[in-house]
């Protein structure tokens, strides 16, 4: 019966931000400050939780500058709400159930009003300055919005309606300034409008229930929608209101919600960034971009702000708390892999310190000749691992990919750089790549290289690779059974 009731208090803090909030609070796992600074200090702050595990909620009240009840909440989808007690591999196969259990899309609803619509602004009454917007990081070139947000567009061709998380600058009282990357479908998406002579309608919520933010954040496929994938996550279809000027679509819930046109970038562009980016560098730089030109606000009563700034890749709360993602890609890929048609798939992990991207780990039960890199040329090019890769490591299923010190291992016996190694070029990769050459982004080529390692028993003589000297798994865990109640230092193994 507590399971079920954990899952149902689950499925309500991922529907609902202020009921997430609230649950947090009482389970011990959310802390308020008073009195924070937007100029860094509510950065470091958050920055600063992040070196532990399993960092607190965190709400900033009382902005300095900013009234009463303007909020900025973050570490929210990293709250213990969500917790299953699930670790490592146990925890990418549990996203891998959901997503199974949850694969037929709920299409939204659309409603006539919601809390979103509690105060608007238009006209002269635009005013984008009005949130305690923070900036996060101390060379950030400006104040930034969205961070864990969602930039709402719609293919004029089709019909589909995107959601996608993409960074948002704040440049003046009507104006914001997205950061899509190049092959982003909101780029793809913006760039139709453009070819027609036309401005992009966007929205842009920066409050939202926590299923929300992390469809947003996913790798939906094109043509999907994101509002759908949520509303299967909850079993229920997510309520959207439509936008009295763009009339995209929006939740009804959003704590605040931008709406306006962006015009073609040879009409207007400005000076977007530096920004500190999740690989640990201020990589892209400052750069004109196109402008969101707001026509409409609209917010709850005492609005609160959803913060996931990117940090260092290196930071514990980011791996274990943050970088759920990180899991969730995992999942990802493995389901990938599986769905075209590799077998054999023990495992997938994404390698701390490489962010949810950079480093793809995958473990294989070896069945036929080629079989290594059949898996490996699959996870370097599947959907979820495309944008911004770098290395795939395949290992065999007798490596703990949840230890770097097993992969190291595997990477130090198995591995013969010469032979065993693949190297790939013109794979697609972004601005914040810190090692993208500068000619390359002065030219706006977006490629890189990747390395597909196969550090595995070569298979055509596996069978004579030297065998490994360790205590058996299965009789270490049966001297485990006998002997854990006698001996100390086995107690908590």
């Amino acid at each position: 019966m507590a399971s079920s009731n954990e899952e149902a208090m689950r499925m309500e803090a991922l529907g609902d931000l202020r009921r997430c909030l609230e649950l947090s609070a009482e389970i011990d796992n959310l802390e308020v400050v008073q009195g924070a600074d937007t100029n860094q200090e509510i950065g470091a702050l958050y920055e600063l939780s992040l070196e532990r595990e399993e960092p607190p909620v965190i709400v900033f009240d009382n902005i300095k500058g900013y009234p009463e009840g303007f909020r900025v909440a973050v570490n929210v989808r990293s709250s213990q709400v969500f917790s299953t007690g699930k670790k490592g591999l146990e925890q990418v196969e549990t996203y891998r159930k959901h997503r199974r259990q949850h694969h037929e899309p709920i299409d939204p609803v659309t409603v006539e009003s919601g809390p979103v619509l509690e105060n608007v602004m238009e006209g002269d009454a635009v005013d984008t300055l009005a949130f305690p917007t923070p900036k996060w990081h101390q060379g950030d070139g400006g104040d930034y919005i969205g961070t864990e947000c969602m930039v709402i567009t719609k293919d004029p061709d089709t019909g589909w309606v995107n959601a996608g998380t993409y960074r948002v600058m704040v440049h003046d009282k009507t104006t914001l300034t997205p950061f899509i990357e190049p092959g982003k479908h909101g780029d793809v998406i913006r760039r139709k409008y453009w070819a027609r002579g036309e401005a992009c309608p966007m929205v842009v919520s920066v409050g939202q229930a926590p299923v929300l933010g992390a469809a947003a954040a996913s790798t939906a496929a094109s043509g999907v929608s994101e509002f759908a994938v949520a509303g299967a996550r909850l079993g229920r279809p997510i309520e959207l209101v439509d936008g009295k000027h763009t009339g995209l679509p929006f939740p009804a819930a959003s704590e605040i919600v931008f709406e306006g046109f962006m015009p073609p970038p040879d009409e207007i562009a400005v000076d977007e960034g530096p920004f500190g980016e999740w690989p640990g560098y201020y990589a892209s730089n400052s750069r004109p971009e196109p402008v969101l030109q707001v026509k409409a606000v609209y917010h709850r009563d005492d609005p609160i702000i959803v913060g996931a700034p990117p940090v260092r890749p290196t930071l514990p709360g980011f791996w274990f708390g943050t970088a759920g993602s990180a899991h969730f890609r995992a999942a990802s890929l493995w389901d990938e892999l599986e769905a075209a048609g590799v077998p054999g798939i023990k495992g997938v992990w994404t390698m701390p310190g490489g962010g949810p991207r950079f480093i793809r780990i995958v473990a294989l039960e070896q069945l036929h000749a080629g079989h290594a890199k059949m898996a490996g040329l699959v996870a370097a090019g599947a959907g979820s691992s495309a944008y911004l890769g770098r290395i795939v490591i395949i290992v065999d299923d007798d490596i703990d990919i949840t230890n770097p010190a097993e992969v190291m291992w595997a990477l130090a016996t198995r591995w013969d750089p010469k032979t065993q190694t693949d190297i790939i070029d013109g794979c697609w990769t972004g601005y914040i790549d810190p090692m993208l050459q500068p000619e390359r982004r002065a030219a706006g080529d977006m490629t890189n290289s990747r390395a597909i390692i196969y550090a595995v028993r070569p298979y055509h003589w596996k069978d004579e690779f030297p065998a490994v000297n360790m205590v058996s798994r299965e009789y270490a865990d049966e001297v485990r059974k006998t002997w854990s109640d006698k001996l100390d230092f086995l107690k908590n193994l």
